[in-house]
């Protein structure tokens, strides 16, 4: 005879999780209420602090989309993973990769650039994708095959920590000390190049190790500058070359995944919603749109302001009557089960 497992602790969980989008939706609703009361302007207009703008997308230097290799201005790509259990099973979210590639909006009086990281997209998503290490198809059409995909998915863990750290840099300069700017410069190079290689062969090319290396002396130890200065020869004859990285463990992505991404396309109008502030990076823009320090609303749409702030609205209002009732219920079952209800 089956014993039947104590529900206290799924009780609790489900209360706590009822709580958390309960205060979620009220910070959703407060996004809303943001975006509702931010009118759009101008992009030559904007002025630093809180904006909204809309126009076409547009960016130098297309990458592409890595599940249907479409040429894109900015990609997000969301990865579920399937998680079995006593009730067959479902899709827990897994990972979500960005890429870290800055595009530009324009509309008929100028152009602003923008650093989508952190930002909430309100996109139209891909047909999702599902793979199996144990049942591995073909390319679909003109996309990525199984396979490739599930190299996607080990890979990802390293590129979201490379792009994590290239931002913590970019923030951190220009340093005013130049032999600490050239090294902040030189790991800012080295990290730009690992989502690429962790992608293309798991190699890095010497240039950028050999800048590392220079920037890192001369050492006062001199045992520590003896080997600094064996490793800089070695990197100089190797000039052109590349250093395999360690290769990921097979069975990393086993299992079965659904993947499904969401693009900026060029030409393409948009809705963004964020901070304007002052680009302190080289370059001939004076001003980007990204997330600001206070105030953290900041949203790229491909709907029309009116459907995009009633998404945002029935997104509040679904958080809190729905993290509401699963409190309530929760915490009621809760109660009848130990007894005190």
């Amino acid at each position: 005879m089956r014993g039947h497992s104590d529900p206290t602790g799924a009780l609790l969980l489900g209360t706590g999780a009822g709580v958390f989008f309960f205060f979620k939706g009220f910070r959703r609703f407060r996004e809303y209420e943001v975006v509702e009361d931010t009118p759009r302007i101008p992009i030559r207009s904007a002025p630093m602090g809180l904006v909204h703008v809309r126009g076409k997308a547009q960016t130098e230097g297309l990458i592409r989309s890595p599940i249907t290799h479409t040429p894109c201005c900015f990609y997000q790509v969301r990865v579920e993973r399937w998680k079995s259990d006593s009730h067959g099973g479902n899709w827990e979210n897994y990972r979500t990769e960005n890429s870290s590639a800055r595009f530009h909006l324009a509309d008929e009086t100028g152009r602003i650039l923008v650093d989508s990281n952190s930002a909430e997209l309100d996109l139209l998503g891909s047909p999702p994708r599902i793979v199996n290490r144990e049942r591995l198809s073909n390319a679909m059409g003109t996309g990525a095959s199984d396979q490739e995909l599930l190299q996607f998915i080990e890979h990802m863990g390293v590129s979201q920590f490379a792009g994590r750290a290239e931002q913590w840099l970019e923030k951190k300069g220009p340093l005013d000390d130049p032999g600490r700017e050239q090294g902040r410069q030189a790991l800012l190079a080295l990290l730009h190049q690992i989502p690429e290689a962790t992608h293309g062969g798991m190699t890095l090319p010497t240039d950028a190790l050999e800048k590392l290396m220079e920037s890192r002396g001369p050492l006062s130890d001199p045992r520590k500058e003896q080997q600094r200065q064996m490793m800089l020869e070695r990197l100089r004859q190797m000039k052109g070359q590349s250093i395999a990285l360690p290769q990921m463990a097979e069975g990393m992505a086993s299992g079965r995944y659904r993947l499904r991404e969401y693009l900026v396309l060029p030409g393409e109008e948009y809705n963004i919603t964020g901070t304007c502030m002052e680009n302190t990076a080289d370059g001939e823009d004076r001003c980007f749109i990204g997330q600001g320090q206070n105030e953290k609303t900041f949203l790229i749409s491909c709907k029309t302001d009116v459907d995009s702030r009633l998404r945002l609205r029935r997104s509040a209002l679904g958080m809190v009557l729905g993290g509401a009732a699963l409190t309530l219920v929760c915490l009621t079952l809760l109660l009848w089960h130990l007894g005190l209800f």
